[in-house]
């Protein structure tokens, strides 16, 4: 039998991980089991990015000839060359297109032997780029720059164009999606240090940020995804992918809007945390308090309002997710959210929205 304990625990988890937040060493591993739920990532993506039914929803119908979803792939991603396996004349799987942020990115499944890079397919191309990698199912096994890294769901990868590669999948069904970044323009302002040729796993610091672009509503970075503009995207993966000290370096956003919304995206994916700060804030993202206030203040906004409207959100999402049958308490939900006084937060949560949290959660049932 599962403990009234046990249920709150796995609530409160699912809740802050859907918000993309932080969590201590245990809640971390169970986050990351949570991260590698194939289906979860490729709804959530595919949904969030162009719109339509993921095709995974219908994988298991879609078979093509092998030279006809060749054949698309060249003429999505360039010279590529699938390798199907022995006797295989049919892929399980398919090639679609959509634009992000004024950028071609391509959307694949297949279940081939690999994909592979070569220095003929390099010289027929006129257009050079580099791909951002996301795999949303399967595994993929990359050779690229003299590396061999694995791929599992959730995790990014950048991959040069100019380069020789080879992408394995054993026949297995696979899935993931391509961002194609011209290489001239996104290398411009890239660090010496950029590391391409790696992945970026879920432990590390930008993952949240990264993964919270690509999905639906999670963050402010979410309006970004209209604007036909590919830079905000550019710095954060060219931060993700340059090897520091496991900070965010605020100070290399290309505009003071980015480095707003980099902000926030921290700030959101830490509402629980007691300690929150400006300073807290600033120092993570390095820059200064100064700095960061004016960051806020052109926005409209200040920190303080800001944070509190966050995790007032929070709370109110909380109350609003009810799973297995039994509710979180209504301390729980404020502690979780960050109020660390209840009295607070009732006079702040009726404030917002014109009833009591206990009001709020019989009337907004999951």
């Amino acid at each position: 039998m599962v403990s009234s304990q046990n249920v709150i625990a796995d609530h409160k988890l699912e809740s802050q991980f859907a918000l993309g937040l932080d969590f201590s060493a245990k809640a971390k591993e169970s986050a990351c089991r949570a991260a590698h739920d194939e289906s979860s990532i490729a709804g959530a993506c595919i949904e969030a990015l162009h719109g339509y039914t993921s095709p995974a929803e219908i994988w298991e119908e879609i078979r093509v000839h092998f030279e006809e979803w060749d054949a698309r792939l060249r003429t999505t991603c360039g010279n590529y060359y699938g390798v199907p396996g022995a006797r295989q004349r049919e892929v399980n799987g398919y090639v679609r297109s959509f634009s992000l942020c004024g950028l071609d990115v391509a959307d694949f499944a297949c279940d081939l032997d690999q994909i592979i890079r070569t220095r003929k397919g390099i010289q027929q191309d006129d257009s050079e780029y580099i791909f951002l990698l996301l795999q949303l199912k399967g595994n993929s096994r990359i050779d690229h720059r003299g590396r061999h890294e694995t791929l599992d769901p959730g995790e990014f990868y950048l991959l040069d164009s100019t380069c020789e590669a080879s992408i394995g999948y054993g026949c297995r069904d696979a899935q993931f999606i391509s961002v194609h970044m011209p290489r001239g323009s996104f290398l411009l302002e890239a660090d010496d240090r950029l590391d391409i040729g790696r992945k970026l796993g879920a432990a590390h610091p930008m993952h949240a940020a990264m993964q919270a672009f690509f999905s639906a509503g999670r963050t402010a970075l979410a309006s970004q995804r209209t604007r036909g503009d590919p830079r905000f995207l550019y710095d954060l993966t060219r931060m993700a992918f340059t090897p520091g000290d496991g900070s965010i370096d605020a100070a290399r956003a290309s505009s003071r809007e980015n480095r707003f919304a980099l902000a926030v995206s921290l700030m959101e994916r830490n509402l629980h945390r007691a300690d929150m700060s400006l300073g807290w804030l600033a120092q993570r993202i390095g820059i200064s308090e100064r700095q960061l206030q004016r960051d806020f203040l052109d926005q409209g906004t200040s920190f303080v309002r800001l944070l509190r409207q966050k995790r007032l959100a929070l709370a109110a999402e909380l109350l609003r997710r009810n799973r297995r049958g039994a509710a979180l308490p209504i301390t729980d939900i404020a502690f979780g959210a960050g109020f660390n006084d209840i009295s607070n937060f009732n006079r702040a949560f009726k404030g917002r929205y014109g009833c009591a949290p206990s009001e709020y959660l019989h009337s907004h049932p999951n």
